[in-house]
């Protein structure tokens, strides 16, 4: 028997159409993730999705033959697209799953689980509303309410709820919109240019850490990018003022994020589990 090391098994590149279908794949991770832990159903998804295309499309090319052509979908389903898009509106016509109803009916009053099934679809290939509830229970959208009389109710967590009526909304959106535009620009930088640009990085640092810590530590790091590229415009300024420098000034987006690690837990028993 040799005692020689086994040869480490040489990786073969995919091919490059696969490597653009695998990256477009990962990207979509942040809106499919948020989707499930929604319980926004498929063909809600698709068309968040669509609504999503046509807007980029219709920035960056002039013409419905060009957005034709690259959709592979013809001129007359894209201007029906089109005027579903100009109506307004989009967001307000999706469709509901069960989960999303029983939301929509436990933010009028708390109900028992009867009462809830009593207003919804009946589906009887399984006891559709006790899964919707474990669900919505496991993945805290929902809590229990134990009446006086005993009963067993059901109510939302209010803070699922109110974030959309704040007044700053549409500000808060833009700023995720111009967050996300950041990292699409460095994904973009590292893996889709010929060379990786050594001017577009990216890290992740995940470590334990007490929350009291945390702020003083995002305070600190805030404030030190604010002073750090405030230093480097000013230098930029200088330099295209005095065009004395070679070196060629161009625009940086810097994007700062931290979130505790969600709790991953398994499925509650039975939720999931095929039944004969």
């Amino acid at each position: 028997m040799s005692n020689q090391p086994a040869k480490k098994k040489r990786e073969l590149p995919i091919p490059y159409q696969e490597y653009l279908l695998r990256i477009m794949f990962a990207s979509f991770y942040p809106a499919i993730k948020m989707g499930i832990d929604l319980h926004y159903p498929l063909d809600t998804i698709k068309d968040m999705m669509t609504l999503a295309l046509w807007r980029e499309a219709k920035k960056k090319h002039n013409t419905i033959n060009l957005i034709s052509l690259i959709f592979g979908k013809s001129t007359r389903t894209l201007k029906s697209l089109s005027a579903r898009y100009n109506r307004g509106h989009f967001f307000e016509e999706t469709e509901s799953n069960l989960c999303r109803q029983i939301e929509n009916l436990l933010l009028a009053s708390p109900m028992t689980e009867e009462e809830l099934s009593l207003r919804l679809p009946q589906y009887n290939e399984f006891d559709s509303t006790a899964l919707a509830i474990a669900m919505l229970l496991k993945s805290k959208r929902i809590k229990e309410l134990r009446m006086p009389d005993g009963q067993l109710k059901y109510t939302v967590i209010e803070s699922h709820h109110n974030l959309y009526s704040s007044e700053n909304w549409e500000t808060r959106i833009d700023a995720l919109n111009e967050h996300l535009e950041a990292i699409t620009q460095t994904v973009h930088c590292r893996f889709l240019k010929e060379k990786d640009d050594p001017l577009a990085s990216a890290r992740t640092f995940t470590f334990n850490a007490k929350e009291e810590d945390i702020h003083a530590f995002q305070n600190e790091l805030l404030e030190f990018i604010r002073t750090r590229y405030r230093e480097l415009e000013q230098k930029a300024t200088e330099a295209e003022n005095t065009q004395k420098s070679s070196s060629l000034v161009k625009t940086f987006s810097l994007y700062v994020g931290m979130a505790p690690q969600a709790d991953v837990q398994p499925p509650a028993e039975g939720i999931f589990k095929n039944e004969d």
